[in-house]
């Protein structure tokens, strides 16, 4: 009996490579002991938290044609001779990191797929406020997003979304590598910006047919309404939008058509409501403007012919993170202090863009597109806004071209024109040239 006992455990030694070989594709081990007998020891599970970091390296080199640190135009920056003329700037501000964080929780009582998601750029500001190169070179970092993720479902999923996010109206950006962070067309229709916020979505997302997407949201009242003592303007409060007590509201709805798991067309309408709460200083009284603001958007990707497009009517609407929107809420003071608030304007404005985009998106892609946004003069007369510094209307024009080395890295040279009207009745205009190359991981 030893003997035969000898021989399987020359046998089993013999064939244990193999079966070794074919555990580890189980990540399991394989112990013998006392020639006869196989223990299998499974290895740790793997972690149910999954880490994904993510982002962007982008170097920007602008090539300004009148004064100005960027593409942002201002009346009377200077007048004629060498004061006038323009710069180069090579920027890395745009750069961005973020992680992506997953939590597959179905076994516990929600049955919820959790996630989350942080992500920073540099556009934070400075870390000097002395005004020079090198304080523009020592950029403060900046949280652009942070938020948690509860979902469940698949192709057809409910996702309960608690954090910080871009603003729900207003949603699609233009293409380009230039104007990411701040986006191309910032000074005429497009607007931008995030808030904290408390959101629930509805996505119906087949590989082929009818794709539809619906938001809702309640938000940190943000604003930027001008006014001393009027409206706060304490870090810790963000105006009169915060002072109402109640959240501002936003919602979306998006249809589109996809094949072979591509979308060929997605058509959406949004809206925004916010409520802000002034205070007459002369009677301590507080006087109540709503702000609102609805459009849509269009993306049209057949061939090798993309269409963005975007259109909107606001009044009162001051979306922060925007520049050169909408202006808000004009207010009318007394002269007297305390003032007293005699009149409010929940100014009208109408701002929107398109951009035509032609070529194979895996080689190169060339585009041209415009944008605007106007506000009647005669809502600032009068007002904490009548200045020489009040933008009525913006528009720009650009044009590039994109290149693709595989999916990682892009190239492009582009070139926009900023035309700003004031109040004062001047005007200011910018044009800048910029290359730029953006790696992707």
């Amino acid at each position: 009996m030893r003997r035969i006992s000898v021989l399987g455990a020359a046998a089993l030694l013999a064939v244990l490579p193999a079966a070794t070989h074919a555990q580890s594709a189980t990540a399991s081990e394989v112990v013998v002991k006392e020639s006869t007998t196989v223990v299998v020891k499974e290895a740790p599970k793997p972690s149910p938290v999954t880490f994904t970091p993510y982002g962007f390296f982008l170097l920007n080199a602008f090539f300004n044609d009148s004064a100005g640190t960027r593409n942002y135009p201002y009346p009377n920056q200077c007048t004629t001779g060498a004061a006038c003329e323009g710069n180069v700037l090579f920027d890395v501000r745009q750069s961005r990191l973020g992680a992506r964080l997953s939590f597959n929780d179905t076994a516990g009582w929600t049955g919820a797929t959790l996630s989350a998601l942080v992500e920073v750029d540099f556009q934070g500001g400075f870390t000097s406020t002395a005004a020079n190169s090198v304080a523009f070179y020592s950029p403060a970092i900046r949280l652009r997003k942070a938020y948690a993720d509860a979902a469940w479902g698949t192709e057809s999923k409910f996702t309960l979304r608690l954090g910080q996010d871009d603003h729900i109206v207003s949603l699609l950006r233009p293409v380009s590598l230039a104007y990411i962070a701040n986006p191309l067309f910032q000074m005429a229709g497009t607007l931008n910006g995030r808030a904290p916020m408390i959101e629930a979505r509805y996505e119906l997302n087949p590989k082929d047919g009818l794709v539809l997407g619906v938001q809702v949201a309640a938000l940190n009242p943000q604003d930027n309404a001008a006014g001393v003592g009027e409206s706060p303007t304490a870090a810790v409060d963000l105006g009169a939008g915060n002072r109402s007590r109640i959240p501002a509201f936003e919602g979306r709805v998006a249809l589109g058509w996809k094949t072979g798991g591509k979308t060929l067309a997605t058509v959406s309408g949004w809206a925004g409501w916010q409520k802000n709460r002034f205070v007459s200083l002369a009677t301590d009284t507080t006087v109540d403007v709503n702000s609102s603001i609805f459009g849509g958007d269009l993306n049209l990707n057949i061939w090798m012919v993309n269409v963005l497009g975007s259109i909107y009517s606001a009044k009162g609407w001051d979306q922060p993170g925007s520049l050169g929107a909408s202006q808000g809420i004009a207010l009318s003071v007394s002269s007297a202090t305390p003032r007293a608030i005699t009149n409010t304007t929940a100014v009208a404005a109408l701002g929107g863009w398109f951009q035509v985009l032609v070529g194979p998106s895996n080689l190169f892609q060339v585009y041209g597109g415009w944008g605007g946004t106007q506000s009647p003069a005669s809502a600032y007369a009068g007002t904490l806004l009548a200045a020489n510094s009040t933008r009525i209307q913006n528009f720009t024009w650009a044009a590039g071209l994109i290149g693709y080395a595989g999916k990682n890295w892009r190239f492009s040279a582009e070139y926009a024109r900023s035309t700003s009207y004031f109040y004062n009745a001047t005007n200011y205009s910018q044009g800048q040239f910029s290359l730029n190359s953006q790696v992707v991981f």
